[in-house]
């Protein structure tokens, strides 16, 4: 039999992405077979406060460089698994804020939106990443944005939205689900439709924040459990005397999770409009530019001008992007052989579709669906 090894965890489980971390790591420990976690209330959640006398095994949760600091000279390994403090211990594992930002970003601009606003708070650490994530990736296409810093500022959105030059309707990214909850009503008090106006992403996909409202709102699913997860093995190999790690462990976010209020296809051309909407519902086939002109209604060369003038992008481009964006969920969700998914994705064979898939993320199939899976 082996010896238990007791594990706290001090976190806020009032966080609901917190919880869904710890529930990660409770699936490492019950694979590890040999962890029992520290709960002298009933439930494993310990305040800092109370480690100052445990003698355990390890220690996983909302740690700063202090904290980590006191446990290590006591013996005790432990492990961060939060982002806002203002330095980042490198025995920590995070989510990855910058490719939050860019994810939400990208999302936005592949929808054909040409004005933007962020709001939120902007904390320390690394937390701010998703702010500079989305306005510089916004940059690089072109595109500026504005920042609603306050409550009042959201409470006023219909005033602040004056300043944003252009037409159609904005892209709004909202730092945390609560906060985009407050950019929904006060559109809807100010009689902005969404997501007609405005289109508004929240990240963490708590799902009370997100659905109980309407439109219910779409947002970031974070990959939390494999947070949780990561941060788990990383314990578990300092408690088995590996070395220090140099740098934080960063976690993909998983996939944006569409509900009504990011669902419109927002460019005023109704030819490229339709165009989109055919290679969203096709990109399963072997699709080339021409069928999409066919089913445009109009000619080719017109198309592809139509497409660079609004998109900055081909329509090859954008074939190519909805076959990888479907290609990365399948990658994740499912356990798909890769010969049946690159035919899923319009690839006749696998090694186009591994050529192609490499082309645009820098790693292979199989890679690539590692990263969201659990095992090790």
């Amino acid at each position: 039999m082996r010896h238990s090894i007791e594990i706290a965890l001090a976190m806020d489980y009032a966080n609901p992405f917190v919880r869904r971390v710890a529930e990660g790591v409770a699936r490492y420990g019950f694979r590890n077979g040999s962890w029992r976690f520290y709960a002298p209330h009933g439930a494993p959640e310990v305040s800092p406060a109370e480690l100052r006398g445990w003698k355990g095994g390890g220690v996983i949760g909302m740690l700063d460089d202090r904290a980590l600091s006191n446990l290590w000279k006591r013996g005790i390994p432990a492990v961060n698994i939060f982002g806002r403090f203002e330095k980042l211990p490198a025995t920590s594992v995070v989510i990855d804020n910058y490719a939050i930002g860019k994810m939400a970003a990208e999302y936005f601009i592949h929808k054909g939106i040409r004005r933007y606003a962020i709001t939120g708070r902007k904390v320390l650490g690394d937390a701010t990443l998703k702010y500079e994530g989305y306005l510089s990736t916004l940059a690089e296409h072109g595109f500026q944005c504005l920042e609603l810093k306050s409550r009042q500022a959201i409470e006023h959105i219909g005033a602040e939205f004056q300043a944003l030059e252009g037409e159609g309707p904005i892209g709004v990214l909202a730092t945390e689900d609560p906060v985009g909850r407050r950019v929904i009503e006060a559109c809807q008090d100010h009689g902005l439709r969404v997501p007609e106006e405005v289109s508004v992403l929240g990240i963490n996909n708590d799902r009370f924040a997100c659905e109980m409202l309407h439109p219910q709102m779409s947002s970031i699913e974070l990959g939390a459990e494999r947070v949780g997860w990561q941060a788990a093995k990383m314990l578990d190999e300092l408690m088995q005397g590996g070395a220090l790690p140099k740098q934080p462990i960063r976690i993909l976010p998983d996939r944006i999770v569409e509900r009504h209020s990011t669902d419109l296809i927002a460019v005023g051309d109704p030819v490229v409009g339709d165009a989109l909407r055919f290679i969203r519902e096709n990109a399963h086939r072997p699709i080339l530019v021409d069928d999409v002109a066919r089913a445009a209604h109009v000619a080719r060369r017109t198309l592809e001008n139509k497409f660079r003038s609004l998109l900055s992008a081909s329509v090859h481009d954008s074939i190519r992007r909805e076959r990888m964006a479907r290609a990365c969920r399948l990658l994740k969700e499912t356990d798909m052989l890769i010969e049946e998914l690159a035919e899923s994705c319009g690839y006749s064979t696998r090694e186009r579709f591994n050529q192609a898939f490499r082309k645009e993320t820098g790693t292979t199939p199989s890679r690539y669906r590692k990263k969201f899976r659990f095992a090790e």
